[in-house]
């Protein structure tokens, strides 16, 4: 599978070299008409536990700056770097916390880009990407090409992995699979205009094998009224071990059973207002190692929509009045854990408005009652960025 996927790589890279026409026509043009991105703000989030947990919280100013270079004969280079600093701090530990700001400063991307106009595209090194089961940022390569008609295939290496934004900062890119990493190819074909089928295949050198397909149809019944069907499945084949207790207190090696997933969304938009109403449902099993690299999960905090067993049915609306952007989410969880059948609820309601050109702000209320009451909380979370 390397040596396939370094071939497709590599002819793309040829074809982009030799047969596409600059915008820079030479290297200080390059430099000169590069383009730079940024951003500043604000951050903070609170938790008010309950059941004896202590509350939590931090808050932070953050900045983000970004360059990528003219395109010189299809090639075009790109850095970004991310930058965060503690303003405070609940109880100690909760900025530096698991989950939270691991890291104070990161590259976030550093990348070669060789694009083809009507071919696709090769991009090698660190860089974003948002894919079913891979987002956030890699450490690899992806593969993008679209010379076909209504089809886009895409392929991606991901040999490290990590999340960088304001309210979350991996410790660092950690590798995915050890030095295997990820391999995965995803397919969008519109046969019509209002279809889009997107299948796919994750795989993993003894870690797992994943295939599913997400389908998704949009009608327009009227010119108020829009559809928006969304179907997707997976099926995952382990061939991961991990370590559990065996009962006595010692620890065995036990092989990770197979996984499945399902999700289905019946979205309806009229005058400008959005309800969608959706379920998720995750293998007794779990998910076989699948969406540890990253999700598309429709939940704020979602603690435990991918466990063993769990099933999610949630609604969600969305309405913007006078550039005020509102929503809410409601979902309920059953899962199981330890042998037990546990429920948790939660109720998830945000307000963004951009107050000048730029510059907005947004604020999150989220709502967690959980049958296990230490693991029930209301959370507050606050932001204010300006982007240039």
């Amino acid at each position: 599978m390397k040596y396939t996927y370094s071939r497709i790589v590599g002819a793309l890279v040829l074809g982009g070299t030799l047969g596409f026409a600059a915008d820079a026509g030479n290297l200080e043009e390059a430099l000169s008409q590069g383009e730079i991105s940024a951003s500043v703000g604000v951050y903070g989030q609170y938790s008010n536990h309950q059941g004896g947990t202590k509350d939590s919280g931090f808050s932070n100013g953050f900045t983000e700056i970004g360059f990528e270079t003219a395109p010189l004969y299809g090639v075009s280079l790109g850095v970004r770097g991310f930058g965060s600093a503690k303003i405070g701090e609940k109880e100690d530990g909760d900025y530096k916390a698991e989950g939270a700001i691991e890291d104070n400063a990161v590259l976030s991307e550093a990348f070669i880009k060789i694009e083809h106009e009507g071919m696709g595209k090769v991009v090698l090194g660190r860089q974003a990407v948002d894919f079913n089961w891979l987002t956030d940022y890699i450490e690899g390569a992806s593969v993008e090409l679209s010379a076909l008609q209504n089809l886009v295939v895409t392929m991606a290496w991901a040999r490290k992995y990590a999340v960088v934004g304001f309210d979350e900062v991996s410790e660092k890119f950690g590798k995915i699979n050890e030095d295997d990493g990820l391999y995965m190819l995803e397919v969008k074909y519109t046969p019509i205009e209002a279809l889009e089928l997107n299948p796919y295949v994750y795989y993993g050198e003894n870690l797992f094998g994943a295939y599913g397909m997400k389908a998704v149809l949009s009608l327009e019944p009227s010119d108020a009224l829009k559809t928006t069907t969304m179907l997707h499945y997976a099926k995952i084949n382990s061939d991961a071990t991990t370590e559990e207790d065996d009962g006595s207190g010692a620890m065995v090696e036990v092989n990770v059973k197979n996984g499945s997933f399902m999700q289905a969304e019946q979205g309806f938009e009229f005058a400008g207002a959005l309800l969608a109403l959706g379920y998720v449902k995750v293998d007794k099993d779990g998910l076989g190692g699948l969406g540890e690299a990253g999700d598309q999960m429709p939940l704020e905090d979602g603690n435990h929509i991918f466990d063993d067993n769990a099933r999610t049915p949630y609604i969600r609306a969305e309405y913007e009045i006078e550039g005020v952007k509102l929503s809410a989410l409601y979902a309920q969880t059953k899962y199981d854990d330890a042998g037990l059948s546990l429920k948790e609820k939660e109720l998830d309601l945000s307000v963004g408005y951009e107050i000048i050109k730029n510059l907005e702000a947004s604020l999150i209320y989220v709502n967690v009652d959980n049958d296990a009451k230490s693991d029930s909380y209301n959370a507050f979370k606050a932001l204010v960025q300006y982007t240039f």
